[in-house]
């Protein structure tokens, strides 16, 4: 491992022994998110070039204490395991570049545990109903929560603190549900396309949330939407949200001397 991060995982494990610390340990994880996600994609290949940065964060992540986390406050043991489960799903797409995002990969590579975390081998699903939702049954917390494909809410550009998470999931939640690339959504039909709130919809968090999915859509959806009166639809685009390549230009015809 290169020495300068080697030094930086040290100094970030030694920070988690003052309280309030974990989110030190997203300094590096933000620097990467800061340079390679780009509007609603990510540049993989960016990733790639700091990849000494970026194992020496996921080594951080892995040798945090248990103790410490179990210590901390709720919002910040939320807000490590939501950063874990984004570089997780990081970490799988780098490692099978043609598998797509997560979501079009088979379940052995998706559900092996593979990710170190507070000294505890994970499973990417496992980060998020274990460590995320079964303390916070939040449906908003999924919107903080990027599988890789364009069907998800987009990755955010900087890692998440704890004293972001409620404004920033309600945020990134209307955002979400109002982008238009992404759903169909106004006064006449609410169609929530590219978005998998069909499968959303069925879990613990969503069932228990007032009026199910649909009380959910009509509180965080674009204003004038009303899924009791127009029933969504759904579908689900599972593609990677990597940056595309730009189309070569086309090849003019030489003119003739």
């Amino acid at each position: 491992m290169n020495f300068r991060f080697a030094g930086q995982i040290l100094a970030a494990t030694a920070a988690l022994a003052c309280a309030g610390a974990l989110d030190a340990v997203q300094t590096p994880w933000n620097e990467i998110l800061a340079a390679n996600v780009k509007g609603d994609r990510v540049d993989y290949a960016g990733v790639l070039k700091e990849k000494a940065k970026f194992e020496g964060y996921l080594a951080a992540l892995g040798a945090v204490d248990s103790n410490v986390v179990k210590s901390a406050s709720k919002e910040e043991r939320t807000a490590f395991y939501l950063n874990a489960y984004n570089a997780a799903v990081f970490q799988l797409i780098l490692k099978n570049p043609k598998g797509g995002s997560i979501a079009q990969m088979p379940g052995d590579i998706t559900g092996a545990k593979v990710v170190l975390v507070a000294q505890e081998s994970l499973a990417v699903a496992e980060i998020a109903r274990k460590k995320v939702l079964e303390e916070n049954p939040e449906p908003l917390l999924w919107s903080l929560m990027c599988d890789g494909s364009m069907g998800s809410a987009p990755i955010l550009n900087r890692a998440i603190l704890s004293q972001d998470i409620p404004s920033l999931a309600e945020q990134q939640t209307r955002s979400w549900l109002a982008d238009t690339s992404r759903n169909k959504i106004d006064a006449k039909q609410t169609k929530l396309a590219q978005i998998p709130f069909d499968f959303f919809r069925f879990k613990p968090e969503f069932k228990t949330f007032p009026g199910g999915m649909f009380g959910f859509v009509k509180k965080y959806g674009p204003v004038g939407c009303d899924p009791d009166k127009n029933r969504p639809t759904y579908f689900y685009n599972g593609a990677k949200n990597s940056i595309q390549a730009p189309p070569p230009a086309p090849k003019g015809k030489k003119k003739k001397k």
